[in-house]
């Protein structure tokens, strides 16, 4: 591939973020406490048992963390954020 074909290539996935971005699109993923620590650093303590879900932007920037995947998906949907599958 050229230079300029890597360009282009650049310009098409910043657009395909933007378009994202707009619709307001998010995922969901389990995490881990030292994941929270990292994403969530004003998070309280949190025992070392419980099971954590993200709310992630499509950059991967936290939104919100719930106590289970469907909490965090009612969480998206009060906020008018749909949420997309990754794979």
């Amino acid at each position: 591939m050229s230079e300029d074909q890597y360009q282009d290539y650049d310009e098409a996935s910043d657009g395909l973020e933007s378009i994202m971005l707009e619709r307001r699109m998010a995922y969901i993923r389990q995490v881990s406490i030292e994941e929270v620590s990292t994403m969530f650093p004003e998070a309280p303590e949190i025992p070392d048992d419980q099971e954590l879900w993200a709310l992630l932007d499509i950059q991967g920037q936290p939104i919100a963390l719930a106590s289970s995947q469907s909490a965090a998906k009612l969480s998206a949907m009060r906020h008018d954020i749909e949420t997309v599958s990754v794979h």
